[in-house]
């Protein structure tokens, strides 16, 4: 590059900076509103087939026990999930470009609590889906999903995370915990 052209980018990059700015910047919030459309259209999927589960292993159960245990996992579930999908409603409204907001969440996430009773929630559904859980290798495989719940992935979920990252991890435990809870349901079902 020789330096005529280096000087005349020196000079022109301010000049084209801010139009590039506001473009870029509306390019990406472009991409984080259509990724989270798509989150939340894999999420009502989710609930729309969890409760589809529940309802048919509720029709071909017999076995009083079993659907009691059901009836404790779909709420247990649903409380959860509704829980989760408030605090993504309140990263929704936080501005993803103001610095302040990374920590706000790592007080409220880490020092507050919140974090603590995501991970409490989440695995007090992962241990009723553990114990209806027709497999042995299934139950093996939720308890491993369990252990990831630690205060190390709180930390690595929470510290230095803005307000569509932390959307982004929500939207992930919820999403997994919806779908393990459908295919622990129909493990029960015949079709």
């Amino acid at each position: 590059m020789t330096i005529q052209t280096l000087i005349i980018l020196t000079i022109l990059t301010p000049l084209i900076g801010c139009n590039f700015n506001e473009q870029l910047k509306n390019k990406v919030d472009s991409g984080v509103k259509d990724a989270k459309l798509e989150m939340d259209a894999d999420i009502s999927n989710a609930k729309s087939d969890f409760k589809k589960s529940f309802n048919l292993m509720l029709k071909q159960s017999n076995d009083s026990l079993l659907t009691t245990k059901v009836i404790d996992l779909y709420s247990r579930v649903t409380k959860t999930y509704l829980y989760i999908d408030s605090l993504r409603k309140f990263m929704d409204k936080l501005d993803d470009m103001d610095t302040k907001n990374i920590g706000l969440i790592r007080q409220m996430f880490l020092y507050d609590g919140i974090g603590d009773s995501i991970f409490a929630n989440v695995n007090h559904s992962y241990s009723l889906t553990i114990d209806i859980a027709l497999a042995d290798t299934t139950k093996t495989r939720l308890k491993n999903v369990t252990e990831t719940y630690s205060d190390e992935t709180k930390k690595q979920f929470f510290q230095q995370n803005s307000p569509v990252g932390v959307n982004m991890i929500l939207y992930g435990i919820e999403s997994e915990l919806l779908k393990d809870g459908t295919r622990c349901l129909a493990g029960h079902t015949t079709k």
